[in-house]
């Protein structure tokens, strides 16, 4: 956790030339999110390979974006890449996806020993996936969740899960240092 820590003191230096210093008391309605995106490796020094979820039948999804979200508004924009493989590693099917809508947000707090503007809940976000160079399209559900701040709940486990219509269900985030996820509050006027 202390490597976490030092590593998104880096990342600061980052973010807030880009959008300027947050507090934790005056959280925005807009937030920006990360998913194991090249931010969070820059700032961390952590190759970011993907967050990862396993279905049921042990397939695997790592899932990389990063986006904006609205609280008052519950709109979104962002994307990323996905790569489905099987628990042997063969690639099942890879492609892009966007974010369409916020369904929810639990907010977990901001700061601690972290910079005051980034933070933690738990982003349940609407995406269109398309695989396969636009021969297949799905709608899903990405579930972002990150342990930043003092109401974390029992239990959470820091990255993704992934619900695909039609399809498998990630269902069982696999924590790994190479799946960080973040949220940066923007400032008021940012």
């Amino acid at each position: 956790m202390k490597r976490r820590i030092v590593a998104f003191a880096t990342l600061l230096m980052l973010v807030t030339s880009v959008l300027g210093a947050g507090s934790a008391s005056a959280l925005s309605a807009k937030l920006d999110f990360h998913v194991a995106d090249a931010a969070i490796g820059a700032g961390t020094g952590i190759p970011q390979l993907g967050a990862r979820a396993v279905a049921d039948n042990g397939d695997i999804v790592s899932v990389v974006g990063s986006g904006t979200f609205n609280l008052g508004s519950e709109k979104t924009t962002g994307g990323g890449t996905f790569v489905h493989t099987t628990s042997g590693g063969v690639l099942v099917g890879s492609g892009t996806w966007t974010a369409t809508g916020v369904d929810d947000f639990t907010f977990y707090g901001c700061g601690g020993d972290l910079p005051s503007n980034f933070c933690g809940g738990l982003l349940t976000l609407d995406v269109h996936l398309v695989a396969g160079g636009g021969a297949a399209e799905f709608d899903g559900v990405l579930v972002i969740d990150c342990l930043i701040g003092d109401a974390i709940p029992p239990g959470a486990i820091e990255g993704i899960k992934l619900n695909v219509s039609g399809g498998p269900n990630f269902d069982e985030t696999m924590f790994e240092e190479s799946g960080l996820t973040l949220y940066v509050s923007r400032s008021k006027n940012g």
